[in-house]
C-alpha cells in the first residue's frame, strides 16, 4: 500500500508540474532521485532493478516486479534515443531511483506502439525504477538470480501452505513445496521416473478457482487421456514431483506454487504470471515407457498449444536472464 500511495504521489507531482524534471531530445521526461550508492553504471554491465509501469492517471499496473523477482537488464551507453527508460538509465548509480515519462503519441509515430484499448492518444507511460545492483558478467548475474529464486520459492511455499491451512486442506508437502492431497493412493504399479503415466485431470487457478484446462470437460476440446513419461521434462515440475506419491488408480489434488508451475510469465491468456495452481488428477495407468516418444500436449495447454510453446515452464526453476519492463 505504501508503494502504491508513493507512486500515486509521484504521478500527481509529475503531471501537475515538471519542476526539477529533465527532458531528452526524444521528448522523454525523467528524474533521477539519488540514493546512497556511489557505484556509477557503466556500459557492458547488467543491472538488477525493480520496476513498475503504469499509465498516468489510471490505477492499472501494466508491469511490476515489486514483491516478485527483479529484472536484469544491460546498460546501453549509446546515444540511441529510444524514448524509454533505457535512454537515461546510463546516468544512474546503484541505489538511485528513476521516474521516466514516455509519450504514447511519440512512440506510435516511431512505430514502437499502436493505439489500442490500453494505449490511447495523449497517454503518458510512467515507469519507475529502483537500481538494486550492477554486475560485470553473466556468472555474477546467475549467482544473484539463484539467490532471488530461492527467496521467491520460499515465499511462495509459505504463502501456499498458509492458504491451504486457512481452507482446512490437509496436504503433504514434497521436497520442493508441492502439496499433495491424496483421496485414494492407488496401488501397484507406483508412479516412478521413467514410467509412462496416463491421467485425467482438471487444472484451476488456486486464487479464484477458475478452470483453465481439463481433459474431462468437452468445452476444452480434448477429451483423450493425457500420457507422458515422468521425469522426461514433458510437463511442469509440480507434476513431475507431486505424482511420485500416486499409484495406479490414485485420485488426488496437486497444489503447485508458481515456480513449480508456469512461473513468472504464466501461460497467457488463461494462466497469469506467479499463479499458484490446483490440479485434480486421476492416474489411469502406469506402464513402461515406449521406445519412441512424441511430445505430448502439456496440461494447461488445451487450445494454447503443445508442450514447449507456453514459455517452457519446466525451466522456471533455473536462473535465466529476464527481459526489461516494457509498456505492454
Amino acid at each position: 500500500m505504501k508503494q502504491i500511495l508513493a507512486f500515486a504521489a509521484l504521478v500527481i507531482m509529475i503531471t501537475s508540474c515538471n519542476t526539477n524534471y529533465e527532458k531528452t531530445k526524444s521528448g522523454l521526461t525523467y528524474k533521477i532521485i539519488k540514493g546512497n550508492g556511489k557505484q556509477k553504471l557503466k556500459g557492458g554491465q547488467i543491472v538488477k532493478i525493480n520496476g513498475e509501469v503504469k499509465i498516468a492517471g489510471r490505477d492499472t499496473v501494466l508491469f511490476t516486479t515489486y514483491n516478485r523477482l527483479p529484472e536484469y537488464i544491460p546498460v546501453d551507453t549509446s546515444n540511441k534515443l529510444s524514448h524509454d527508460f533505457n535512454e537515461v538509465l546510463k546516468f544512474a548509480s546503484v541505489g538511485d531511483s528513476l521516474i521516466v515519462i514516455s509519450l504514447v503519441d511519440t512512440m506510435v509515430k516511431r512505430g514502437q506502439l499502436q493505439y489500442n484499448n490500453i494505449f490511447k492518444r495523449r497517454d503518458q507511460i510512467v515507469t519507475t525504477i529502483k537500481v538494486l545492483g550492477a554486475y560485470n558478467n553473466q556468472q555474477e548475474v546467475m549467482a544473484d538470480q539463484q539467490k532471488e529464486l530461492d527467496k521467491e520459492k520460499k515465499r511462495e511455499i509459505a504463502e501456499l501452505e498458509s492458504t491451504l491451512k486457512k481452507k482446512g486442506i490437509n496436504a503433504q508437502k514434497t521436497a520442493n513445496g508441492v502439496f499433495v492431497e491424496l483421496q485414494n493412493a492407488g496401488g501397484a504399479p507406483k508412479v516412478e521416473n521413467g514410467k509412462q503415466v496416463t491421467v485425467n485431470y482438471r487444472g484451476s487457478l488456486l486464487d479464484n478457482g477458475k478452470v483453465f484446462d481439463s481433459n474431462i470437460d468437452s468445452s476444452f476440446g480434448h477429451m483423450q487421456p493425457f500420457s507422458f513419461v515422468l521425469g522426461g521434462r514433458q510437463t511442469i515440475p509440480g507434476w513431475e514431483e507431486g505424482l511420485l506419491m500416486f499409484g495406479k488408480g490414485a485420485k488426488g489434488n496437486l497444489y503447485i506454487p508458481a515456480l513449480m508451475g508456469y512461473g513468472p510469465q504464466g501461460a497467457p491468456p488463461t494462466i497469469p504470471g506467479y499463479a499458484p495452481l490446483k490440479f485434480e488428477v486421476e492416474v489411469l495407468n502406469v506402464a513402461d515407457a515406449p521406445p519412441v516418444q512424441q511430445t505430448p500436449q502439456m496440461p494447461g495447454g488445451g487450445a494454447q498449444g503443445a508442450a514447449g510453446q507456453q514459455g517452457q515452464p519446466q525451466q522456471q526453476g533455473q536462473p535465466q536472464q529476464q527481459g526489461a519492463p516494457q509498456g505492454h
